[in-house]
């Protein structure tokens, strides 16, 4: 049975492989589909059976010497759910594709790249060895760079696209290193081979961290999530929901059983994404960019996972992964189709009152903020109030508790904002906007989102949360800790939007939200400059143009003279002269032989 569903999730597979040489756009889009058939099948058939291990179908690629490279496929319920899920969320993406970039003369270029980046992270997801991991995560680091450079035309969409590449290069010598160690030290790259190891290196644990701090963009790597922004609405959607930025958290939670052994490691785990959700929320409150809030609400949704992985309970984590990835790419597509209308106009500030032009759109960016914010019975409120418990009454840092406890009160708030700026108060739009919605492709795939941001939930607890997890008796207080935090922010936002529309309101300073912290300031300008006139100063002048010129070109022409006077004093023509000279000389070599 377990073969069967290995076999078929690795036909799947290559029809998509098969899609991309198809000249039709559509191809892909139904390719997808199709998989996403296939694979809910497949997930069925395992639960029917009650089989929910794993099983391991290898391919030996290369072998060198006594190793050997093989392509090894793990299928287990975190690989089947995640197959489902990020199958069902690109097909709706890319069918969401053919209509944002259809006068795109490249549209069909574009399906292909966003099938490419769907195999690379299902490889990387589906992976039992570290060399197909390294395949699926240099794949998705690839495409994610085409993507976001797509409009290559754009200064800023180069720039955004190299800023992904260079922070991931940074993640990914942390990926290197878990390569070394487990080469050199175990001689074999498979899973199996590492879970079997204990305990492993401070170091190798460092390197895992440091790779999904990168792909994940945790605090200190997260400048290049808000700024993949210029890339394509569709590349977003798939970029936030799907691939790339939950590959680090996925990471986490393949080694989250060595993780869990290790103190120290699970702590800093734990407070890195802690710090990671407060400081992406607070941003998020200052940005007045349409996508920008929603990139900044994906960085602190991270958070919560990689906090979820230190707290010990990483299937909730994963199960916050399948969440978050049908409300969010129904969030950026609700952008895109706002974006769209509006004549590529991206300020909340100037829109308003877009329900009643664009109703369906405006429902589902209702229930994707409401499913955001853990609002009960969405898809949200099953992934992210568990994670909120599990945290209250985890034994870790009391600081990061408080810190999420805060951070969930800002995604109300900034939800609630996006929400009112958006659809409600009155229209503040320059000019009347073609927005329309008359278009199949848009409406359908937004509504099948929308179903899945209501229902994924329920279906999905009793899949991922194991059955026999010990029975909690919580206290009151604790137990609506989430809904409460929740509630407080959603009245601090309403009281806030109203009082800065009922007269003159002296606004707060708010430029540390706005700035991002000040981060790229300080690491994108001060921090060049800084070290620019350092080199200028200590190099050029000190070395180049100080030791170096001092010591041969201007010490020499300063010392001439001196240099003369010397050569004149033994250049006297005088024989009593050289024969002194003589005479020292066999003297002092005299006395250097007898003493030395």
């Amino acid at each position: 049975m377990l073969e069967v569903v290995g076999m078929m999730s690795l036909v799947c597979l290559l029809l998509l492989v098969l899609a991309l040489f198809s000249s039709v756009k559509e191809t892909i889009s139904n390719a997808i589909k199709l998989g996403f058939y296939i694979n809910l099948l497949l997930l069925f058939m395992m639960l029917v059976n009650d089989q929910v291990e794993m099983v391991f179908l290898k391919w030996e690629w290369l072998k060198v010497g006594n190793y050997s490279l093989t392509f090894s496929f793990r299928y287990d319920m975190y690989t089947c759910c995640f197959f489902v899920v990020a199958l069902y969320v690109t097909w709706n993406i890319l069918v969401f594709s053919l209509y944002y970039m259809s006068t795109d003369p490249r549209s069909h270029l574009f399906c292909k790249y966003l099938g490419l980046f769907l195999i690379a992270m299902l490889l990387l997801v589906s992976a039992e060895s570290l060399f197909q991991l390294l395949v699926g995560w240099e794949g998705v680091g690839i495409m994610s760079y085409l993507l976001i450079s797509w409009w290559y035309g754009r200064s800023d969409a180069n720039t955004a696209a190299l800023q992904a590449i260079l922070y991931n290069r940074v993640g990914d010598i942390g990926l290197i290193i878990v390569l070394v160690w487990a080469l050199l030290s175990l001689g074999s790259w498979t899973f199996t081979s590492l879970y079997s190891t204990h305990p492993l290196n401070l170091f190798f644990l460092f390197g895992v961290v440091l790779a999904s701090a990168g792909k994940s963009a945790q605090l200190g790597l997260h400048p290049w999530l808000p700024a993949a922004m210029e890339g394509p609405t569709p590349v977003s959607s798939l970029l936030h929901s799907s691939t790339m930025v939950v590959a680090g958290v996925f990471l986490l939670i393949r080694f989250s059983p060595i993780i869990l052994m290790n103190a120290q490691i699970q702590t800093g785990v734990f407070l890195m994404g802690s710090m990671t959700t407060l400081f992406s929320a607070l941003c998020a409150l200052g940005q007045n960019d349409l996508k920008k809030i929603v990139a900044f609400s994906t960085a602190s949704q991270l958070g919560l996972m990689v906090t979820a992985v230190g707290a010990g309970v990483p299937q909730l984590a994963f199960l916050h992964i399948c969440m978050h990835a049908f409300f969010k790419a129904m969030l950026f597509m609700c952008s895109g189709s706002y974006i769209h209308g509006l004549q590529n106009e991206q300020d909340i500030r100037k829109m308003g009152s877009l329900a009643p032009a664009s109703p369906i759109t405006s429902s589902c960016l209702f229930i994707g903020s409401a499913a955001l914010m853990g609002v009960p019975f969405l898809a949200g409120f099953f992934s992210k109030d568990p994670i909120i418990e599990a945290i209250n009454i985890s034994n870790m840092n009391s600081w990061g508790i408080s810190i999420v406890l805060l951070a969930t009160s800002f995604t109300a708030i900034y939800s609630f904002r996006l929400f009112y700026y958006a659809l409600g108060s009155w229209n503040r739009m320059v000019s009347l906007q073609p927005l329309n919605e008359d278009y199949i492709l848009l409406t359908n795939s937004l509504q099948r989102l929308g179903y899945g941001s209501i229902v994924a939930g329920v279906i999905f607890i009793k899949l991922l949360v194991p059955n026999q997890t010990t029975i909690l008796s919580l206290p009151l207080d604790l137990k609506i800790a989430a809904i409460t935090v929740t509630l407080l922010g959603v009245l601090t936002a309403w009281d806030t939007m109203k009082l800065l529309h009922t007269g003159p309101v002296v606004v707060p300073y708010i430029s540390f939200e706005v700035q991002v912290g000040y981060y790229p300031l300080t690491m994108h300008n001060i921090m060049p400059k800084m070290w620019f006139n350092l080199g200028e100063s200590y190099q050029m002048q000190v070395m180049d143009r100080g030791w170096a010129e001092m010591a041969l070109p201007q010490g020499i022409s300063k010392n001439s003279n001196a240099l003369a006077n010397l050569v004149g004093l033994t250049q006297t023509s005088l024989i009593k002269m050289y024969m002194g000279l003589i005479v020292m000389v066999l003297v002092g070599s005299s006395i250097a032989m007898i003493y030395g």
